[in-house]
């Protein structure tokens, strides 16, 4: 006889981790399937969020409501499950010339940044710890997430409920009738929150998911460092004394798996250029990472079959994106909401109709 639940979700890094989360929350009756090893970019990210980033220094897409959200999101996580793995801690970005810092002062009156915006430090300030000439400016809303201690509590959590599996997800067993039937489960829904396994499956191969490969260095620093750092790469606090991520690298294919002597040059000469501190590197980490072609995340269900969804391409912001957009998705799963058009899967159809 099966086993009667609301949704199936196959994956759980931080999309599948946000997605059942979520869903528990609302009540529903879950089960996650999930082969761990296959986390691996979730595993080695430094889990860092910046609402001001990229080259121009730009506010971060729909900054303005996805920070609140994932803020209020992690906190509530950690009081639940009783872990502490959300760090707000401010950004400092060291200007590289005179000319940037007066840019940065114009933007700065801008409404649009104010409030994700902290202070201006003149020459000085944290000097003792990097390579600050011209001073720079701290940066609000940012901070970290220990993801492997989130995605450890809530597998936890699965398995006490006993709603998680470690196993391989078997398509070719999926059956349909007005439900999901799989196994011994018979489900509403099943969402699809495997990462680049996506390309890989029957049901979204068509959409253009795109490979990114990134690597990071766990170094160590001994004296403290009380804040991130980010200018070339980022320098981010871990929950181990002394110990600090340094990335990260974007490769686009082809790229070989594994770290690379390329971009571990890279990371320590681009770290060398931002600390003045002495530091061992401990570890070199890499992943690679699900983004999309107009860098917007995937969300939806299926052309041809209502029950069966998709949340990915959340690229290198998963750890802000991914409380929003399942919230997003599960809301329009439940007829609660319509889909943003910039994230909805449907942007895409004209591939898949390539296909019929």
């Amino acid at each position: 006889m099966s086993q009667k639940i609301d949704y199936i979700i196959v994956g759980q890094g931080l999309a599948g981790s946000a997605a059942a989360w979520e869903l528990l929350q609302r009540g529903k009756s879950i089960v996650v399937f999930d082969e761990k090893i296959k986390n691996l970019a979730s595993a080695n990210a430094a889990g860092l969020f910046n609402p001001i980033s990229g080259r121009g220094m730009t506010k971060a897409w729909h900054a303005d409501v996805i920070f609140p959200f994932f803020e209020k999101f992690y906190s509530l996580a950690e009081k639940k499950l009783n872990k502490k793995f959300f760090h707000l801690l401010p950004l400092y970005r060291p200007f590289v010339s005179e000319e940037e810092m007066r840019q940065w002062k114009q933007k700065s009156e801008l409404e649009d940044l104010k409030k994700f915006l902290l202070t201006f430090h003149d020459p000085g300030p944290f000097s003792e710890v990097i390579q600050n000439p011209f001073g720079g400016i701290e940066i609000a809303w940012s901070g970290y997430l220990d993801v492997v201690t989130w995605m450890s509590a809530v597998r936890d959590y699965l398995k006490e409920l006993g709603a998680y599996r470690e196993e391989a997800f078997l398509e070719g067993e999926l059956l349909f009738d007005d439900r999901v039937q799989y196994k011994e489960f018979s489900a509403g829904k099943i969402i699809f929150c495997n990462g680049l396994s996506a390309l890989h499956s029957r049901w979204f191969n068509w959409l253009p998911l795109k490979p990114l490969k990134g690597e990071t260095l766990d170094v160590e620093i001994h004296g403290g460092v009380d804040r991130i750092y980010n200018r070339g790469v980022y320098l981010v606090p871990t929950v181990e004394e002394d110990r600090y991520r340094v990335g990260a690298t974007y490769q686009h294919p082809p790229f070989l798996e594994g770290p690379s002597e390329q971009g571990f040059k890279e990371l320590q000469d681009k770290l060398n250029e931002l600390v003045r501190v002495p530091y061992k590197i401990l570890h070199q980490g890499w992943g690679i990472r699900p983004t999309t072609t107009d860098r917007r995340p995937m969300l939806g269900h299926h052309p041809g079959n209502k029950n069966v969804a998709i949340l990915n391409g959340l690229g290198t912001k998963g750890v802000s994106l991914a409380p929003y957009f399942a919230h997003h998705l599960i809301n329009w799963l439940e007829r609660e909401g319509d889909l943003l058009r910039e994230v909805n899967i449907y942007r895409f159809n004209a591939l898949y109709s390539k296909l019929q």
